[in-house]
């Protein structure tokens, strides 16, 4: 009985090395006794959980911990992270006022607390079939406060955009002072060359006075307030292919 196991281990042994040399052979062509041509193999597969990641508007190459949530929902196209625009208070006053969004607070990865201008950070791992992307934003309310009223008049803008790379690979962003309406409209554009991988892109620069000049709130003379807070939803979507889709 013990002599059959083994002669069965080895025509296995042998069987196994036949294929490996067969294999072998397919890999490797021998075009002459001086030249051969073999094959490197990868297999790349679709990343069902991925680390979601922040790279640093000003220093793509380090990634920063925000404060409010990162995006949770899977996508090879996705908007990883957007800041918030927070304006802080003021006293009511008959006066004009023009406010500036404050600095986004975040962390760097040795723990360090930085402030950095609000952004959006974007990610497309999208293939070969992709044929880039456009990021749109809109305001659809005016502020308004709890129980409805509206700050009546205010206007929000957005302006300065950049990305920190000038590289050809960079998406395009729109060179003018976007004043939010309703309607979408264009804030980043990739072509099918552009865009591929991780972008942040910063909205202004700090004025140092603890804010950016990309983010303005601009609230005209004789504005009826209430001594309260008003809030208005921003929307920011990502649209795949948008050359294909108009």
């Amino acid at each position: 009985m013990k002599k059959k196991i083994l002669t069965i281990a080895a025509a296995t042994l042998l069987g196994s090395l036949f294929m490996s040399n067969q294999l072998i052979a397919q890999a490797v062509s021998y075009d002459s006794s001086t030249k051969a041509t073999t094959d490197g193999t990868v297999t790349i597969v679709e990343n069902d959980n991925p680390d979601v990641v922040v790279p640093d508007p000003e220093d793509p190459d380090n990634p920063l911990d925000p404060e409010i949530p990162i995006n949770p929902n899977p996508g090879q196209l996705r908007i990883n992270y957007i800041s918030d625009f927070s304006f802080g208070s003021i006293k009511n006053t008959a006066s004009a006022v023009t406010l500036s969004a404050e600095l986004d607070q975040l962390w760097t990865e040795d723990g360090s607390e930085v402030g950095r201008v609000p952004f959006v950070t974007t990610e497309d791992l999208r293939g070969t079939s992709r044929q880039g992307w456009e990021l749109r934003v809109s305001q659809p309310e005016q502020f308004k406060d709890a129980d409805g009223n509206e700050l009546q008049g205010a206007s929000l803008s957005i302006g300065g955009l950049r990305y920190a790379s000038e590289s050809i690979a960079a998406p395009t962003v729109n060179p003018n002072t976007i004043v939010l309406n309703e309607s979408e409209q264009a804030v980043a554009t990739a072509s099918s060359t552009q865009g591929v991988g991780l972008w942040s892109l910063a909205i202004g620069k700090a004025n140092g006075e603890g804010g950016t000049d990309g983010v303005t709130l601009d609230i005209p003379a004789n504005t009826l307030k209430n001594n309260t807070d008003y809030t208005s939803s921003i929307v920011w979507e990502l649209v795949a292919d948008p050359s294909a889709t108009n």
